[in-house]
């Protein structure tokens, strides 16, 4: 039969334990391994759709109320001959103050800072509307022409079907990425362009 220690003697150690009491728990902690990291769902880029037309729209209205409108009408005419070559494809309704541009803009991927490679262009509908002091711009019918194959003809593909196809999806959301830093460009440069003039009186020094 075993043997009992008494407490009163002197070997007894009163915080002895016993060594099989944490054997098991530390043999859960040894084999825990760190969590690993969640990844996060791809997040598409989110782009304006008009409620009414369904339609990719940039648009916008700028206030410039030290502007006449025959002033931003006439500077909105020389920024769309500047901007894309000569007498582009427009209508122009000096009447209402209103000009619809035809435009484009060449597209590009970009496999870093410094080099890009030409993806065809971006073809859509510009329209600017004027008032006394101020204009308002949308931009809509967006479609990707791609370059032209061996066969003579260019793919076309309208924003909205980048936008909601379930094919090829960041292939599809890169190229609606480069559009818009494109769009974003041109449209800075449109605002640029219709800002008047700084006028600088040389009696005033």
């Amino acid at each position: 039969m075993a043997q009992v220690q008494d407490p009163a003697s002197p070997g007894f150690d009163i915080g002895a334990t016993d060594s099989t009491s944490n054997q098991g728990a530390e043999g859960v902690e040894s084999e825990q391994q760190p969590a690993a990291p969640i990844a996060k769902p791809y997040e598409r880029i989110k782009l304006s759709v008009d409620s009414v037309t369904n339609l990719i729209t940039y648009t916008g209205v700028i206030e410039q109320e030290e502007s006449p409108s025959d002033s931003l009408y006439s500077r909105a005419k020389k920024w769309a001959e500047k901007q894309f070559g000569g007498k582009p494809s427009y209508q122009s309704d000096k009447r209402n103050q209103k000009l619809v541009i035809n435009g484009y803009l060449d597209a590009y991927s970009y496999s870093n800072k410094y080099t890009k490679k030409s993806i065809g262009r971006y073809n859509f509908k510009m329209t600017v509307w004027i008032k006394e002091g101020r204009y308002r711009y949308s931009i809509t019918n967006l479609v990707h022409e791609g370059i032209k194959g061996n066969a003579g003809e260019a793919t076309r593909n309208y924003f909205e079907y980048y936008y909601t196809t379930t094919i090829n999806i960041k292939g599809s959301d890169q190229t609606l990425r480069y559009a818009d830093k494109e769009l974003n460009k041109m449209i800075n440069g449109f605002v640029k362009a219709m800002k008047d003039p700084v006028f600088v009186d040389e009696e005033d020094w």
